[in-house]
């Protein structure tokens, strides 16, 4: 049960993670929303209800022109129940990164367009690393529960 409080807190982290901070949302207006790249991935979720599984994408943008790397992304929501599993599926799931594995929970769910006040969330990575803008990017993680 301390383990279980303790990485729900942030005490403990998954080593194999980019050590990175929430930073907050950031405005995205149409002009910008043509810098965030489309990563397709694929969610699956449990409940007692069953088994369910679907695809969704999610807009993802690396900024490495400040002094640490920003990464920021958001995910539509215009698919009813299903728009709500993915952004579950997202809470645990990870993003790589070429090389690089953080977590995907900064991935902010939106219902409304680009410049329409469309927010983004933001990650700033703590490490000393700078992936390139144009790195490879794929979200990837198991089932989980809903």
């Amino acid at each position: 049960m301390l383990f279980g409080i303790a990485v729900s807190q942030g005490w403990i982290r998954d080593p194999a993670l980019a050590k990175a901070d929430y930073v907050g949302t950031i405005d995205v207006s149409a002009a910008d929303a043509q810098r965030y790249r489309a990563v397709p991935f694929e969610w699956r979720v449990t409940s007692a209800a069953g088994a369910f599984k679907g695809n969704d994408t999610a807009h993802i943008r690396i900024d490495d022109s400040g002094e640490r790397t920003v990464i920021c992304g958001w995910v539509r929501l215009d698919k009813a129940g299903a728009s709500i599993r993915a952004t579950r599926w997202l809470s645990e799931a990870r993003l790589a990164v070429g090389e690089l594995k953080t977590t995907a929970l900064f991935i902010a769910p939106v219902d409304k367009a680009p410049g329409d006040g469309l927010n983004a969330g933001c990650l700033r990575l703590d490490e000393d690393v700078r992936p390139p803008e144009n790195a490879a990017l794929a979200i990837e993680g198991p089932a989980v529960r809903e």
